[in-house]
């Protein structure tokens, strides 16, 4: 599912689900991943939910496609209480006890009340679901999430709450670092995540390399690292980062 399309195979000319009207119900899309040829259309533009984008069964999204159905679903959560840096400062935060379900949903014979996106994978998904100039209560996506869509916003460095679109490099066990780049406009960004915690450091490391061939998401407080084009965060739970297949 996605929030927007585009109208055309070259990705030219984009289209937002709340922009879409009732002529576009015929219409074939393109999906926002140029590698992906998936038959995107608008649905639920008639109905109580928010209308959205979804492929067509007969042409389905490629493998590991970000945007795929049943990924985030607005309609689920209180969009109204999410605040960007408040959700990225308490994944830094120890774990609390919870349900597995990280979607709203029924208990008992009452409804619960929709919850904030609150986990890394979560944000993530809401992130690759719109467009990087689209905005989730009030914020900007591509002041939230830096991928190669939003890399332009990022010429003078990336500084702050952020949720970035990784690959590995290499790690340092005797500075408890793990190295990660992000492609910016033509060049490379050095991003550096930072142990005080020897044991998450070691669980972390073992996570990274074993899926060193996929993204890899980090949330974190990015700050100069003292190196040209490189950028650094301490990574304090486990929470902050996620993987993507």
């Amino acid at each position: 599912m996605a929030m927007y399309v585009f109208k055309d195979a070259a990705r030219k000319h984009k289209l937002l689900a709340r922009d879409a009207q009732k002529q576009d119900k015929s219409s074939r899309f393109y999906c926002p991943n140029k590698k992906c040829n998936a038959h995107m259309s608008v649905r639920s533009l008639d109905g109580v939910s928010k209308a959205y984008f979804a492929a067509n069964q007969s042409q389905s999204h490629v493998k590991g496609c970000p945007y795929k159905s049943r990924r985030f679903q607005p309609n689920l959560y209180d969009g109204n209480g999410f605040v960007f840096d408040d959700a990225l400062l308490s994944l830094t935060m120890p774990s609390k006890s919870q349900s597995k379900s990280d979607i709203p949903g029924e208990h008992g014979t009452g409804e619960v009340a929709p919850k904030p996106i609150r986990t890394i994978r979560q944000i993530y998904s809401m992130c690759k679901s719109y467009d990087c100039s689209d905005s989730y209560n009030g914020k900007i996506i591509g002041q939230m999430l830096l991928d190669e869509r939003s890399a332009y916003m990022y010429s003078k460095g990336v500084f702050g709450w952020r949720l970035i679109e990784l690959k590995y490099r290499y790690y340092s066990s005797d500075r408890k670092e793990i190295v990660l780049v992000c492609p910016q406009n033509g060049k490379e960004y050095t991003f550096i995540m930072r142990f005080g915690n020897e044991k998450l450091f070691k669980e972390i490391r073992k996570i990274v390399y074993e899926n060193r061939n996929h993204l890899i998401i980090v949330a974190g407080e990015w700050n100069s690292s003292g190196k040209y084009n490189a950028f650094c965060t301490e990574i304090k739970s486990k929470k902050q980062l996620t993987i993507v297949k």
